[in-house]
């Protein structure tokens, strides 16, 4: 491996888990709200907004930082292939080597920040359920990040 594919993939990790790191910080600051009622959205105070913001924004930072650096680069790293491959096929193939657990895990995540990113007026009750399922399914993306993490540090501790 070279320096460069080190460093890129390195930086990503780091880049995760700090996005980790708030994402279970404001999980910890909203935990007595979970579950949401759409009320509660609602209801929310200014520091509460800027808790669920908080999470919401980390959540696609990580998945930003997971989908578009840390997964190709460690793709590239096992495979030694640095052409370019559908993002499909790349998941398809860490599936199949057990460093993810499940595509569809990722196309659910994806689906969650799609309904996130469209918040639109008199959709409380929908964004509080997307928040809902998001909030009570954040673990397994982050356990994605850490599962890759520990392979590749297993992997370059062989080396």
């Amino acid at each position: 491996m070279s320096n460069l594919d080190r460093i890129k993939i390195e930086s990503a990790l780091q880049e995760c888990s700090s996005h980790v790191h708030k994402i279970e910080r404001s999980q910890k600051l909203l935990k007595e709200f979970f579950p949401l009622a759409e009320k509660s959205l609602t209801d929310f105070t200014e520091d509460n907004i800027e808790h669920i913001d908080q999470f919401i924004y980390r959540f696609t930072k990580l998945q930003d930082a997971l989908g578009l650096r840390l997964i190709p680069s460690i793709y590239n790293f096992i495979e030694n292939d640095n052409t370019p491959k559908p993002f499909l096929d790349i998941l398809n193939r860490l599936e199949k080597l057990q460093i993810i657990p499940d595509v569809e895990e990722w196309q659910m995540f994806r689906n969650l920040r799609n309904n996130l990113a469209h918040d639109y007026p008199g959709s409380a009750r929908q964004t509080a359920e997307t928040l809902n399922l998001l909030y009570g399914e954040i673990h397994k993306m982050i356990s994605i990040y850490k599962t890759i993490s520990n392979y590749y540090y297993h992997l370059i501790n062989l080396q």
